[in-house]
């Protein structure tokens, strides 16, 4: 009943642990190179990894007679005795990685090192291993990874789009050369080179290279030593913290791992100076002596175990803690100078008009001047709304009895419908209301926030967005995850108002944007509409870009404190006159409270 398995099934599980998309075979292919002792390293890959992938380095290569043991399970020159697993210092050391990725691609290895004439080089098919021939080829090693999981349909059906995966390599590459700042890498997709580090490059220039420029300008260099323990590297400020944690790197002597008590002590730092459900961004390496950690805990080598934990958290906390609050005591004591912002080209937008929504019946968006805007695309039915205050036939049953025997038992008045339109701001956040039973207070942002809400969701529902084209296209920088997103959804995104493009390997463009929005300045708006892992099924894909639209309409409102032009509050309020539901706003805050003549008079013992 209980057999030994064969070796190509044995290779094949690892593989499953070890090869999960095209970024493993990357990863672990480029890390080899490191161990190996390339400096120049250039990654090429195609369809997204799976159709190729071609990893070039000058590093020492491959004696001819190990070419053989190069695909064999558990073969390696980077241990020798059980005592090496306690002081492992290369980023490889199982000698499985090789195995598991020859057993579910076509692979081949050309070598030459630098003291020999000529190179060598094998082949690896699903597993079965030929024979080393003899070849030309510089020195230095050259793998090259075809049909990635072509005899494995089912894992294959898993990957991602070639875009998506390009990206998840981009991303693997940047996190890799954050903490190797010595190596000169370069990565070429289809054709195309998308990234280029050289080396020497300091660690905010190469942030800036691998993650924007706009995130580098906010870093903050930390550097102590806690005896043999150390800590270095850039954290963010708090103002650049994302609602994802994936610009959390830590390093651990070279190495890209997560130790939970690490990274928590890190976040407890940030505390003080971030909103709940925000991450910091940061790249910190710890360097210690290399049998102070486990690095053999995870499949993937992506988690690490301190010996003494609570020392290295400890040391992790404060030194973020003090470098933020040296941050804050500088910044309280006029010692950071902050530089003026340089003038900026206009985005485009036309200057708000005089009723926050376009003309006063509520209708398309006011012609902009040739010096403000291009002029926007209106996509409406472009049916005229009745002035605020008037009572429509299908607002007053009275005027039409045959149609309307009287409301639903349940339903609630508009309050909006029937005030007479006199009105007062107070303290530039609540208006005060005449209504026909009695004195309504609004507030400002609360209904502001409704009204875009439910304007999105008419135009949305209708296929029929106001565009407001950008006569200066806003450029913003990207993760290589977030790019690959956008251009993927940029279609989808277009029919909801967002026009969008490629501007550069690590940028995209705005092009237009709804003019529903126009308060929300097109990077913050493209920003909130960023997803996370994984929510780009398609199925489900329209929903969830709508259902980001609706979520900037509290960003687009009016706020607390923005004082109101008397055209501006009629406008608002006329809108507010005709909404589904205007007592709540999206988020269930109350946008009116009404008090009743009856409850007015008792207030001032009018009456009892």
């Amino acid at each position: 009943m209980i057999r030994s398995l064969a070796p190509e099934v044995v290779n094949q599980i690892a593989a499953g642990e070890v090869v999960e998309r095209p970024a493993s075979v990357v990863k672990e292919l480029v890390e080899n190179a490191i161990d190996a002792g390339g400096r120049r390293i250039r990654v090429e890959v195609d369809a997204g990894g799976c159709e190729r992938i071609r990893v070039i380095d000058d590093g020492d290569g491959f004696l001819p007679e190990d070419l053989p043991l190069a695909f064999a399970s558990h073969a390696t020159s980077k241990l020798s005795v059980l005592q090496d697993l306690d002081h492992i210092a290369t980023l490889g050391f199982r000698g499985e990685a090789l195995a598991s990725i020859g057993s579910v691609a076509r692979a081949s290895i050309r070598s030459r090192r630098h003291d020999r004439d000529a190179g060598a080089e094998i082949h690896c098919d699903g597993g079965r291993i030929g024979e080393p021939q003899p070849c030309g080829c510089p020195t230095g090693s050259q793998l090259e990874i075809r049909d990635l999981f072509y005899n494995t349909p089912a894992r294959r059906r898993f990957l991602k789009s070639p875009g998506t995966e390009k990206a998840r390599i981009q991303e693997l590459l940047a996190e890799l050369a954050l903490a190797r700042l010595d190596l000169d890498l370069t990565l070429v997709a289809d054709g195309r080179e998308v990234l280029r580090l050289p080396a020497g490059q300091s660690l905010t220039e190469r942030f800036a290279s691998c993650f924007g420029r706009e995130l580098a300008r906010g870093l903050l260099p930390v550097e102590r030593a806690f005896g043999e323990l150390r800590v270095e590297g850039v954290i963010g400020e708090p103002d650049l913290a994302r609602r994802d944690s994936k610009l959390e790197l830590l390093y651990v002597n070279g190495r890209q791992a997560r130790e939970n008590s690490a990274v928590h002590a890190i976040r407890q730092a940030y505390r003080e100076f971030l909103m709940g459900g925000r991450f910091p961004i940061y790249a910190l390496t710890v360097a210690l002596p290399p049998d102070q950690v486990d690095v053999n805990v995870h499949p993937r080598k992506a988690e690490v175990r301190f010996l003494e934990s609570r020392k290295v958290a400890g040391c992790l906390h404060e030194t973020v803690r003090a470098a933020l609050q040296g941050r804050a005591a500088a910044a309280s004591a006029g010692g950071v100078a902050l530089a003026p912002e340089l003038p900026r080209a206009r985005s485009g937008f036309p200057d708000l008009p005089r009723d926050l929504f376009g003309r006063a019946d509520g209708g398309a968006v006011p012609e902009p001047t040739a010096a403000t805007s291009a002029p926007p695309v209106v996509v409406r039915d472009g049916a005229d709304r009745p002035p605020f205050g008037h009572k429509s036939a299908t607002q007053d049953p009275a005027a039409n009895p045959d149609q309307n025997a009287g409301p639903a038992p349940a339903a609630r008045p508009n309050p909006f419908a029937r005030a007479n339109g006199r009105f007062l701001q107070v303290h530039d956040l609540y208006l005060l209301l005449e209504g026909p039973d009695g004195l309504l207070i609004v507030d400002q942002h609360a209904l502001h926030e409704r009204v875009v809400y439910e304007r999105l969701r008419a135009e949305h529902r209708a296929r029929a967005v106001t565009v407001q084209q950008l006569l200066v296209p806003t450029v913003v920088e990207l993760h290589p995850g977030e790019k690959a997103w956008l251009l993927e959804v940029a279609e989808d995104l277009a029919a909801e108002g967002l026009q969008v493009g490629e501007f550069s390997p690590s940028a995209m463009a705005i092009y237009g944007v709804p003019a529903v929005l126009a308060k929300t300045a097109p990077e913050r708006l493209l920003r909130a509409l960023l997803a996370d892992d994984g929510a780009d099924a398609r199925p489900r894909l329209r929903e969830q870009i709508s259902e980001r639209f609706h979520s900037m309409a509290c960003r687009a409102a009016v706020m607390g404190g923005d004082r109101l032009t008397d055209e501006e509050i009629a406008a608002l309020l006329q809108a507010a006159s005709t909404l589904e539901h205007p007592h709540n706003c999206p988020h269930g805050r109350p946008t009116v409270l009404t008090f009743t003549h009856g409850e007015l008079e008792r207030y001032f013992r009018r009456r009892c």
